[in-house]
């Protein structure tokens, strides 16, 4: 392995801070293991004006001196859309448009009645069509077949018109600009190329021109942050629900038009849809999109949706991808995810894989939704009620498996990461999530954030280095450096999956589904993995293909494809299913098979497809020796994560324990022969692995012992033949069964604030246990010494701290003994660190910054935790 790069690339907030300040922030980047950082406007004052290109030329020349990479951040603010409001401002005529529905209900028959148009058109809002619907069951649910487009009856904005007998209700569709998310009001309209072309004008042509000499060299392209339809806020947002809908106005050609697909669904091919001319008086079928009209609602829905995120993905992130390759620069970023917003309206694009196509890395962010120990069930925080299955089983799924399967990414999938915690996380905490993230595929790391505004800057914290007023930065390069080692060897090579899990996106658009994270969740507690596939790249032909019975994308390879539940699916998937069904690769439908296909008819299994439930979806794999390892089924093990990764001839498996509370000892069997290596990323050491040959199905194959503590990881290597390996003393140093227990009392206690340290000043206090209590340091935020004298033999030994709030250092007789930022804190004292008779102990214990600036609205969502060292504190000596 060559020596390690960076894989960390911070957010750089620019506030116009003097030029010291923020060369100062470069520099405690670079010293702690950043090899980039992204400058972003939160807000600037002057954005885009003398100010701001003054500040880009401070930090390209500091960034250059210092070796980093640059991004630019595309906005004055989030989300990218606004060019700092310029769009409203210069282009009115490029902002976001929406279709709103008015609803009049009458009942008839009552020949010669009119109903006033006009008066539901509120200033610049534009009238487009009239519908009428015959209601059903006196509610709001209406028959496709009695839709009847009413426009031609209007004049002077008042509709003539014989109501005939029934209930019937009046559809008002109307283009307005007003309804939508006020954060976004001044929004480009994403379905169309114009205004993203205005904003490429005003923002990215504006730094090339500034800063293109060292595009492609020192500026390594642009970060845009969550692009969105924007027509509502919220997560949740379907067609069905209460809202206006994104529009445009060569939309509705689009709509009503022969290609179901939008022309690229087949891969540019030729293939129509079964609509049978269905779509081709889409006027008429505007009501679906709100109301239930029957059966065929689903097809109205899955026909806007298909082509609102075509449109998306094309005319918006496509076109900016487009505009930076050509000027020598990469496209970076993400959308909004979390709580399955990837496939729909509102916060989100439509479909995730859509949106990503523009971008040269597959992207998200994990900012202030994945927590430890949470990985099902929704918890409350100060943005919304995140959904955990999702956010823990399958946001990190979502851009590693387009990093594998796009080559466009080349294998690469970044992540915004750690920000809107609130000071509450600490390292032991970011490392938990780095875990989480990477276990999944991850390999390149956007954190949030470096503020250089004077502290404590109340914007999303916590902020790292924070003017040297984070306390626990001290340790922050131990983080880095353990990021960077485990990125570097989940990329460059190539992803090892049992399985391909087709994407639900299209299929929630119009029915009832499971979403894929349920597959997900499901095999990887039975350590199987998995990439998650669209169903466009399956029906391309230049994107996959069945050989030998195993599905091909890119340069991954399956053995089988799993279908989460969905009640329909788009016609082109079933078909593809049921030819590669047919070639052999075994298609599994989890819960059940579709109802029918979209605009098709009733859903046909062929052989080769069957039903599985999802109890029992980790079982068939197994059977058909598609998992990346096996493990003796013993407490624990469903915490296990696994993540495979090939560099030519070496595998790394990162084994990763997601329990907080429970330790995971257990064999675990690998599909290698060959011998294998632990590689510790934390201390950058490859060490001895236990290990025994084993038969399974016909083949010899390796067993390695393992035993993960909680917050603990590891690789796994096969392959590794040039390194020597260090004896395993975390896994396998065992106690000969004298344990010393210190004594709780009689420690010296001093206290260190941050910008003090490493002065310290004595506390009253003599014991272990937590100062945080109302009677000690209940608003102590800092580092606290624990120092005391013990009799010792000399020996081999393991101190073991117990419980630490947060980060650890820890000396013995002078001497180093280690540093932790998370659990298990044990550290092994090598013969001479103990000697016979008086032996000293120092720890130095570093909390967050949340007790002392817990006055933001992040904080208050977390379980404050104790200060300091809580013990018990044992020496447990150890034989070989």
């Amino acid at each position: 392995m060559e020596a390690e790069k960076s894989y960390l690339c911070p957010l750089f907030w620019q506030h116009h801070e003097d030029k010291e300040i923020l060369c100062r922030e470069l520099r405690q980047m670079k010293e702690n293991g950043i090899g980039g950082f992204i400058a972003e406007s939160r807000p600037h004052p002057d954005y885009l004006g003398s100010g701001w290109w003054e500040d880009m030329d401070i930090l390209l020349e500091e960034a250059k001196r210092l070796g980093l990479k640059m991004w630019i951040f595309d906005d004055g603010s989030y989300p990218s859309g606004t060019a700092a409001g310029l769009i409203g401002e210069r282009y009115p005529q490029y902002t976001k448009r929406y279709l709103a529905v008015q609803c009049v209900d009458a009942i008839g028959p009552a020949p010669a009645r009119s109903v006033l148009i006009g008066q539901w058109l509120e200033e610049e809002e534009r009238f487009l069509c009239a519908v009428a619907g015959r209601r059903l069951d006196h509610d709001a649910r209406f028959s496709m077949e009695s839709l009847i487009d009413v426009t031609g009856f209007v004049q002077d904005g008042i509709l003539y018109w014989d109501i005939p007998e029934g209930e019937w209700r009046i559809f008002i569709c109307k283009v307005t600009k007003n309804g939508g998310e006020e954060w976004t009001k001044n929004y480009l309209n994403p379905l169309d190329p114009e205004g993203t072309r205005a904003f490429l004008d005003l923002v990215y042509e504006e730094h090339y021109r500034h800063l293109g000499a060292d595009f492609g060299d020192t500026i390594q392209g642009f970060f845009t942050d969550e692009p969105r339809f924007g027509n509502s806020p919220g997560y949740d947002r379907l067609l069905g629900d209460d809202m206006v809908l994104p529009w445009s106005d060569t939309l509705l050609e689009e709509l009503a038009g022969e290609d179901g697909c939008g022309g690229s669904a087949c891969g540019g091919s030729s293939c129509k849809d079964s609509s049978g001319g269905f779509f081709s008086d889409f006027v008429r079928l505007l009501p679906a999109l709100w109301f239930d009209c029957g059966e065929r609602t689903a097809d109205v829905r899955y026909r806007y949706m298909d082509v609102v995120s075509r449109r998306f993905g094309k005319n918006f992130i496509g076109q900016m991808g487009d505009w930076c390759r050509e000027h020598g620069v990469q496209l970076i970023g993400h959308v909004i995810e979390e709580n399955g917003s990837h496939a729909r309206l509102g916060y989100g694009p439509g479909h995730y894989f859509r949106a990503m196509d523009g971008m040269d890395m597959a992207g998200i962010d994990v900012v202030n939704n994945i927590y430890p120990g949470r990985r099902e069930g929704r918890f409350l925080t100060h943005f919304n009620n995140y959904d955990a299955q999702f956010n823990h089983w399958g946001l990190s799924k979502l851009a590693s498996s387009c990093a594998h399967l796009d080559p466009r990414k080349k294998g690469n999938s970044i992540c915004e990461a750690f920000g809107a915690y609130g000071w509450s996380e600490g390292l032991k905490v970011t490392k938990w999530i780095t875990d989480a993230m990477c276990v999944r595929g991850i390999n390149h790391i956007i954190p949030h954030a470096f503020s250089p505004m004077e502290f404590p800057d109340p914007d999303c914290p916590p902020h790292f280095y924070a003017g040297g007023n984070n306390p626990q930065f001290r340790l922050f390069s131990l983080w880095a450096d353990y990021a960077n080692r485990v990125c570097a060897r989940i990329c460059g090579g190539v992803h090892a999956a049992g399985a391909a899990v087709l994407y639900h996106g299209e299929s929630e658009w119009g029915g009832v589904c499971d979403p894929f994270e349920k597959v997900v969740k499901a095999l990887m507690l039975r350590q199987i993995d998995c990439d998650v596939a669209p169903g466009d790249w399956l029906v391309d032909p230049e994107r996959s293909r069945v050989e030998d019975g195993r599905l091909k994308i890119a340069e991954e390879s399956f053995g089988a494809l799993i279908v989460p539940y969905a009640q329909y699916l788009p016609a082109k998937v079933t078909v593809r299913l049921q030819e590669m069904a047919g070639q052999g690769l075994p298609v599994l439908f989890a819960g059940d098979f579709p109802e029918r296909s979209y605009l098709g008819g009733r859903f046909e299994p062929v052989a080769g497809m069957r039903r599985v439930g999802y109890e029992g979806l980790a079982d068939a794999l197994l059977e058909m020796d598609l998992q990346e390892l096996t493990v003796q089924e013993k407490e624990g093990c469903e915490y296990l994560a696994v993540y495979h990764y090939r560099q030519g001839t070496k595998d790394f498996y990162f084994l990763t324990n997601e329990s907080l509370d429970t330790e995971l000892e257990t064999e675990a069997c690998f599909k290698d022969s060959r011998r294998a290596c632990f590689y510790d990323p934390m201390t950058g050491e490859y060490l001895e692995a236990r290990q025994r040959k084993r038969t399974e199905k016909g083949e010899e194959r390796t067993a390695v012992s393992l035993l993960l503590r909680p917050y603990e990881s590891v690789f796994v290597v096969f392959g590794e033949e040039n390194v020597k390996c260090g004896k395993n003393r975390r896994m396998y140093a065992r106690g000969n069964g004298e344990v010393m227990e210190l004594p709780v009392k009689d420690w010296e206690i001093s206290i260190s604030e941050p910008l003090a340290w490493p002065e310290f000043s004595r506390t009253e206090f003599t014991e272990t246990g937590s100062l945080a209590s109302p009677d000690k340091l209940p608003y102590f935020s800092g580092t606290i010494r624990y120092r005391r004298r013990f009799q010792a033999k000399a020996g081999e030994a393991v101190l073991s701290l117990g419980e630490a709030y947060e980060s650890v250092q820890v000396w013995v007789n002078g001497r180093k003994a280690g540093d932790a930022i998370c659990p298990p804190y044990r550290f092994y004292l090598e013969e001479g660190m103990l000697r016979d008779g008086e032996n000293e102990l120092v720890a130095e214990v570093t909390n967050t910054l949340a007790k002392a600036h817990h006055d933001n609205p992040f904080d208050r969502y977390w379980v404050q935790e104790p200060t300091g060292l809580l013990g018990p504190v044992r020496v447990e000596y150890v034989q070989e």
